[in-house]
C-alpha cells in the first residue's frame, strides 16, 4: 500500500488526534502563564504603589508647605519648638536646687537639705526642752510653755543647713532665753548642758589619754558608752554647773566614763593541708609512696581586740584573707595482697596481719602434749603496722599483760575472734568499729616476748584453731623482706 494511502486510513486519524491534543495542552497552558503574569504584574504595581504612598504624600505636603509659609510654621516649626521648650523646661525643674524650708510660728529660720536632716533637728529641740523641763520640774520652779513646734514646706535655696546648725537657729526665734552651751551626749541620750565645755572636753581627753596612742593608726579610742560633747545654743534653764556635771559622770564607779579602745592586729597563720589517699592494686598492702608532698599555705586573719579600761573583753575575727593556698598530700596505698595471704574458713574471710612480716618463728601447736603455743609468732621489725584481719568490734584493748604484753582483740560477729599481742603501741581504743586491713596497732616487744614480734590467735566459738589451717601457702620467710 502506498505510503500516502496508509496516512490516509486510520493510523492518518489517530497522528492527527494525537497532535491536536498535544497542540491544544500547550495552548492552553500558555494562555494560562499570560493570565497569571498579567496578575502579578497588576498586583506588584499596587504593592509598589501602596508602599511609596506615604513619603511620597509627605514630599508633597511638605512642598505645599514650602508654597504656604504660614502652614509650614503651623504644622512643622511650631510643634518642633514646642517639644524644644518642654525639654527645657524638665532640664531646667531637675537642675533647680531644691530644699526644705523650715518654719516656726510663720518664720523662717533656715533650709534643709532633707526630711531626715529635719526630723533629727526637730527631735534635738525637743531634747534640748526636755532636759530644761526636768531640771526645772526638779527644783520646783514653774515649767514655761515653750511652743516649738518647727514645720516645712517646700523651696528653692543653694544654701542649706546642717542638723545642729537648724536646731540653733530653732532656739534663736523661740523667744526664749538662750545661751551658748555644751551638751553632753551618753548612748545618744542628752544628759547636761553646761557652759563649761571647754574645761568638760580637757577632762574627758585626760580620761582618754592612757590608752590613746596617736601614732598607732590601728587603735581607736572611745567612752564605752558614747559620752560626746555638741556645742549649740540651748536654753539657759537647762544650764547646770561643771561640778554637777563632773559628779554625775563619776557616779556608779565611773561607769559612764569607762574607756575602750578597738584594736585591729592581723597575723599570719598556716592552713594545714589535706591527705589524699590513692588506693594501688599494684603496689603490696601495707606499703605507701607519697606522690605529691604537701604544702602548708598561709592566710592572714584580722582580730579586732576590745579592751575596756585595759582589760580586754572581746576578741574576734573581722577578715581572714587566704595568701597562699594550701597543695594537698597524695599518698599512693597498696592494696594488693601477696600469694597466701587471704584465706577463708568457714564463713569467716581473713587477710595476713603482718603483710611487712620477716619470716614466721612458729605456728600454733593446739597438741597440749606436745609444746603447746596459741597462735602463730609472726617477726617483724619494731613498729611495724599490724592490720585487723577482718573487719569487727575491738572487744579488749589491754596495756600490759603478763604474758600478752599490749594486746588488742576483734570480734568479727560471726563466730570467730582474733587477738594481736605484744604491741609496741595501739592504733584503736575499746569499742572501735574497725574494718578489714585498718591498723590496730604496731610491732612491739612487750610482755612474755624475746623480740619483736605479733603473737596472732583465731578462735571461732571461743574454740582455737591455728592460723595455718586459713594461710597455708604463707612462706615462713617473707622473700620481699
Amino acid at each position: 500500500m502506498p505510503l500516502s494511502s496508509f496516512l490516509q486510513g486510520p493510523f492518518g486519524d489517530f497522528l492527527y488526534a494525537v497532535g491536536f491534543s498535544v497542540e491544544y495542552t500547550f495552548v492552553c497552558l500558555f494562555r494560562r502563564l499570560r493570565l497569571l503574569a498579567h496578575w502579578l504584574r497588576h498586583a506588584l504595581g499596587r504593592l509598589v504603589l501602596l508602599a511609596l504612598r506615604p513619603p511620597v504624600q509627605a514630599i508633597l505636603d511638605f512642598g505645599v508647605a514650602l508654597r504656604s509659609p504660614w502652614r509650614l510654621l503651623s504644622g512643622y516649626l511650631l510643634p518642633a519648638a514646642a517639644l524644644a521648650g518642654l525639654l527645657f523646661l524638665v532640664h531646667a525643674g531637675l537642675s533647680l536646687p531644691f530644699a526644705l524650708r523650715v518654719e516656726v510660728n510663720g518664720q523662717t529660720v533656715g533650709y534643709v537639705a532633707s526630711e531626715e536632716v529635719f526630723d533629727s533637728a526637730r527631735s534635738d529641740v525637743l531634747a534640748r526642752v526636755n532636759s530644761a523641763r526636768e531640771l526645772l520640774a526638779a527644783s520646783g520652779e514653774t515649767t514655761p510653755d515653750w511652743d516649738l513646734e518647727p514645720g516645712y514646706t517646700l523651696a528653692i535655696s543653694e544654701e542649706t543647713m546642717t542638723e545642729s546648725e537648724i536646731a540653733n537657729e530653732i532656739l534663736r526665734v523661740s523667744g526664749s532665753e538662750i545661751t551658748e552651751g555644751t551638751a553632753v551626749y551618753v548612748d545618744d541620750e542628752l544628759r547636761f548642758v553646761t557652759t563649761e565645755g571647754d574645761h568638760l572636753r580637757q577632762y574627758l581627753n585626760a580620761c582618754k589619754q592612757p590608752w590613746d596612742d596617736p601614732a598607732d593608726s590601728t587603735k581607736q579610742v572611745s567612752f564605752v558608752h558614747g559620752l560626746r560633747l555638741v556645742d549649740g545654743i540651748y536654753l539657759t534653764d537647762s544650764v547646770v554647773s561643771y561640778t554637777d556635771v563632773l559628779t554625775s559622770l563619776q557616779a556608779n564607779d565611773g561607769a559612764d566614763l569607762q574607756v575602750q579602745v578597738s584594736q585591729d592586729v592581723t597575723e599570719q597563720q598556716e592552713i594545714p593541708y589535706d591527705t589524699e589517699i590513692q588506693e594501688d592494686s599494684e603496689l603490696d598492702f601495707g606499703k605507701s609512696e607519697t606522690v605529691q608532698e604537701g604544702i602548708p599555705g598561709q592566710e592572714a586573719i584580722t582580730h579586732r581586740l576590745i579592751y575596756i579600761n585595759g582589760e580586754l573583753t572581746d576578741d574576734q575575727v573581722v577578715d581572714v584573707q587566704v595568701l597562699q593556698s594550701p597543695t594537698p598530700e597524695i599518698i599512693r596505698r597498696g592494696t594488693r595482697l601477696q600469694s597466701g595471704m587471704i584465706g577463708k574458713l568457714g564463713t569467716g574471710t581473713f587477710i595476713w596481719p603482718v603483710p611487712g612480716y620477716k619470716s614466721i618463728s612458729r605456728w600454733a601447736n593446739l597438741n597440749p602434749g606436745s609444746g603447746f603455743h596459741r597462735g602463730v609468732d609472726i617477726a617483724a621489725p619494731y613498729g611495724t603496722p599490724i592490720y585487723a584481719s577482718d573487719s569487727g568490734t575491738v572487744v579488749a584493748v589491754v596495756n600490759m599483760h603478763y604474758s600478752w604484753g599490749n594486746y588488742v582483740q576483734i570480734d568479727h560477729g560471726n563466730g570467730y575472734k582474733t587477738l594481736y599481742a605484744h604491741m609496741s603501741s595501739f592504733a584503736v581504743q575499746l569499742g572501735d568499729t574497725v574494718t578489714q586491713g585498718q591498723v590496730i596497732g604496731y610491732v612491739g616487744n612487750t610482755g612474755n616476748s624475746y623480740g619483736n614480734h605479733c603473737h596472732f590467735e583465731m578462735t571461732y566459738n571461743d574454740v582455737l584453731f591455728s592460723a595455718y589451717d586459713v594461710f597455708p601457702d604463707m612462706p615462713t620467710w617473707n622473700p620481699n623482706f
